[in-house]
Parts: structure tokens; C-alpha cells; sequence
């Protein structure tokens, strides 16, 4: 994201902005796995395009399992039975967000959110790892409800206020 476009949005951000961000979370909790992932292939196919040609931040490129913070854990289930878990669990289907990207070109294939009541969230997504695993990588920062302090705020990796982790030990 350019400075320009970041040091256009007010502290607060713009109401209309604001406001279409918080309908995009209620409506995005609605959302099952299947009408979900339809809306993430369809990013799939929008934003790497996108990305060649802005310098919005649309593309997020992460690291290999063993080299990155972010990195949480390898499940032996699918991505599809991960998010359900996820999502039973509190995570919320998450679509306002950069897609993700592992070294050998793989997109992530879905992302969760949990809103903290202080203004900060956890972002957890997930990669087909092949053979019916899924990698899950999680990171906090400033929530999307914020927009100027999202894009610019710092980020720390790993699931920090433990919800991922609390809410794959629940149905273990």
C-alpha cells in the first residue's frame, strides 16, 4: 500500500469506509465453507492479477513452515474440515484481507478472523499442504475496524492471544 493512499484515510477513517467494513464482517460470519471458498477462488484469480500492476497490498508472502513466525502447526485434515473447526469454534470467514503466499507459489486457501474487544485481532489462514494436511499460520494486529492503524500498525506473528490454538485443542 503507498503512503499516498495510507496518509489519505483520516485517523478514524472515513465513516462510509468504516461503515462498509463493519456490514463486510457481519455478513462475512454468515458464510459456510462452500459459499466462502467460492469468494476466496474468485480472489485467487482477481488479486495476483492485481498485484502486477499496483502497489496496493494485495499479495502477502510468507515464509516455508520451518522458517516462519507466523507458522503455527500442520493439521492432518483438510482445509475444509480445518476451517469448519475454526469457524465452529469462533473464527469468523475473513475476505477483507491480502492473500497469502508460501515460496513455492502456494495461495492460502482460507483465512479466519477473531476481533479482541481492544481494537486488535488474530488473522488465521490456512494452506493445502497436499496429502489431506493443512499448514495454519496466525498473526495479530491492529483490527480492520481501524483502517489507517491496520495498514500501518505493526503485526506480531504467531497466535498471541492463543485463540487459534484454544480452538483446535477444543475438539481434539
Amino acid at each position: 500500500m503507498t503512503m499516498e493512499v495510507i496518509d489519505a484515510l483520516p485517523t478514524w477513517g472515513y465513516p462510509a469506509l468504516l461503515g462498509a467494513i463493519v456490514v463486510v464482517l457481519l455478513w462475512q460470519q454468515t458464510l459456510g465453507w462452500r459459499t466462502y471458498s467460492r469468494i476466496h477462488r474468485f480472489k485467487l484469480r482477481v488479486l495476483p492479477w492485481i498485484d502486477r500492476f499496483t502497489p496496493l497490498f494485495v499479495i502477502s508472502n510468507k515464509g516455508h513452515p520451518d522458517e516462519d513466525a507466523e507458522y503455527l502447526t500442520t493439521l492432518q485434515q483438510s482445509v475444509q474440515a480445518t476451517f469448519e473447526q475454526l469457524n465452529a469454534a469462533g473464527g469468523s470467514p475473513h475476505l477483507i484481507n491480502s492473500v497469502k503466499r508460501l515460496p513455492d507459489g502456494t495461495y492460502s486457501a482460507g483465512h479466519l478472523l477473531w476481533i479482541h474487544g481492544d481494537n486488535s485481532q488474530t488473522e488465521a489462514y490456512l494452506f493445502d499442504a497436499g496429502d489431506g494436511h493443512t499448514h495454519v499460520y496466525v498473526h495479530h494486529e491492529t483490527s480492520v475496524l481501524n483502517p489507517r492503524g491496520h495498514l500501518t500498525g505493526p503485526q506480531r506473528d504467531g497466535d498471541v492471544r492463543g485463540v487459534v490454538t484454544d480452538a483446535l485443542e477444543r475438539s481434539e
